[in-house]
């Protein structure tokens, strides 16, 4: 299949900003304006928690927050009544392959928790060490989900990444750990799925019982080409515009 990605960017639907969205620019635009040139080493774009603190090229972290955004969006538009959480990966990693994204098998387990009683974040920390190859990779959300406890549970990321899981009955939480040479950037992509009905305010501070310790995990490796990211980053901006603010945040783990 002959992949176009500029193309594709021109065309794709992104759909309109919802109330939702609108409400997280306006906390977003309480603090420093996150600015797409100079991101922090760890950040939300769309369904995704990034880190980037492997990534020292300013232009390969903005590249790889836009493109995750736009898949992001352009799966949630194409979504039908009857579709599911599924259905909405399979069109998020077919658009992450025609923004020119390489995308590896991915490894699929179903676990149970050991221990019960725990939150969310602390639970899955040891599922996301091995996803990621060891600690030494992803070290930014592995510390930050360590002291989620002394963070601020309304802070726009959190927000960000709460609201985004809450597409379908089954939430699933994304994370990235990013790390680039000097002509290619390769992505250790972990998901992990909660198959339970919540309403909690947050689900990273959910505390799972015996009867809801269960989950899904996938762990795909992605890979791009730093010139096509670099290229791309402009188009995706423009087609993005008003979102971008809405849509990456600041994680400051």
């Amino acid at each position: 299949m002959v992949v176009n990605p500029r193309a594709f960017i021109q065309s794709a639907e992104l759909g309109t900003l919802d109330p939702a969205d609108i409400e997280l620019g306006e906390v977003e635009t309480e603090t420093a304006a996150l600015n797409l040139d100079k991101l922090p080493d760890g950040v939300v774009s769309g369904t995704t928690l990034i880190d980037f603190s492997a990534v020292p090229s300013m232009a390969v972290r903005a590249g790889v927050s836009l493109s995750m955004l736009f898949a992001s969006r352009v799966a949630t538009k194409a979504m039908k009544q009857e579709d599911d959480e599924d259905d909405w990966l399979a069109s998020y990693t077919s658009n992450l392959g025609q923004l020119g994204f390489s995308l590896a098998g991915s490894a699929i387990i179903n676990s149970k928790f050991r221990k019960t009683g725990l939150r969310v974040h602390k639970a899955i920390i040891p599922f996301l060490t091995v996803a990621f190859g060891g600690a030494a990779v992803g070290p930014i959300i592995l510390a930050g989900l360590r002291n989620l406890q002394e963070a601020d549970a309304g802070s726009p990321w959190i927000k960000l990444l709460d609201r985004e899981t809450r597409r379908f009955k089954a939430r699933e939480l994304h994370f990235a750990a990013v790390s680039s040479n000097e002509t290619d950037t390769s992505i250790r992509y972990a998901i992990a799925r909660l198959n339970v009905d919540l309403n909690e305010t947050n689900i990273l501070f959910f505390k799972l019982t015996e009867a809801e310790a269960h989950f899904e995990s996938s762990t795909t490796t992605m890979s791009a080409n730093n010139s096509l990211l670099a290229a791309m980053e402009v188009d995706l901006r423009i087609r993005l515009g008003a979102l971008t603010k809405a849509h990456i945040a600041s994680a400051e783990l």
